[in-house]
């Protein structure tokens, strides 16, 4: 697999997979309720970020190290 392929599925499934599962565990120590539909909405926001600006970046500034 591509090393850019590799970042840019990290930075738009992992991260923020990782996150939300953060805020669920949160709130759940908390006593939040807790509701899928608002954890979606993280989700799919942190994802378009990764998407557009952290995968990105990261990919070029990977690049950069490299030459």
């Amino acid at each position: 697999m591509p090393k850019g392929l590799k970042i840019m599925l990290f930075w738009t499934l992992v991260f923020p997979t990782i996150i939300t599962i953060l805020r669920i565990l949160t709130d759940y120590i908390i006593g939040k309720d807790i509701e899928l539909v608002s954890y979606s909405a993280v989700f799919l926001g942190i994802a378009a970020g990764g998407l557009i600006f952290a995968g990105p970046i990261n990919y070029l500034l990977a690049k950069s190290r490299e030459e």
